[in-house]
């Protein structure tokens, strides 16, 4: 499993509502880092790597040092965001992230970067109780697919995943675990200060 990872671009997803939340699941600071900022340090943003943050306000991607990438279409979903950061690199996979997953190291995503397989996998998704496709390496193969189901009225990303080529790459559980709730925060953070 040997990769440049300069045939990839990072992306953290930044855009989503944060309704169960209350605030931006991206700002959210854990001992004095954002949270989106976590992320983006996982995808190895302080490496050197190019990581956007799609979505969201450009003001709270320069508030996360990130550069950033508008949705094309706001408020629809990862989903359109994925299609977003392909579209606009062309010829390149994309490491995406949600936000909200704090537990996420950058030996994990080194794994991604470093994927490789002569399958013609449309996506690369972390797997560890069940498949988490907000952190995975999606391909330009996926696009097409990703407009056709979109087009198609579908905007999941498992009915997405139904129609591509899946691979899975088992990860630690830790690191999939979304914060979508005050209450899943509060547990996260008791469970970083046990240990």
């Amino acid at each position: 499993m040997t990769a440049d990872p300069g045939n990839c671009v990072s992306a953290v997803l930044v855009g989503g509502a944060s309704r169960r939340m209350g605030v931006d699941k991206a700002l959210i600071d854990f001992e004095g880092v954002a949270l989106g900022r976590r992320v983006a340090e996982a995808l190895g943003v302080d490496d050197g790597r190019t990581v956007l943050a799609c979505g969201g306000s450009a003001e709270a991607a320069h508030s996360l040092g990130l550069e950033h990438l508008p949705d094309e279409a706001p408020a629809s979903g990862p989903l359109l965001a994925i299609a977003t950061v392909l579209r606009a690199f062309p010829g390149l996979d994309a490491i995406v992230a949600a936000c909200d997953l704090g537990g996420l190291d950058r030996a994990t995503v080194m794994l991604f970067e470093q994927w490789l397989s002569d399958e013609p996998y449309d996506v690369v998704v972390a797997s560890a109780e069940r498949r988490q496709p907000l952190l995975a390496r999606w391909r330009q193969s996926a696009l097409p697919i990703i407009d056709r189901v979109v087009g198609a009225g579908e905007r999941s990303m498992n009915g997405a995943l139904a129609k591509l080529k899946v691979a899975e790459l088992c990860v630690d559980a830790s690191v999939t675990a979304n914060l979508n709730t005050p209450k899943d925060l509060e547990c996260w953070r008791r469970s970083r200060t046990q240990r």
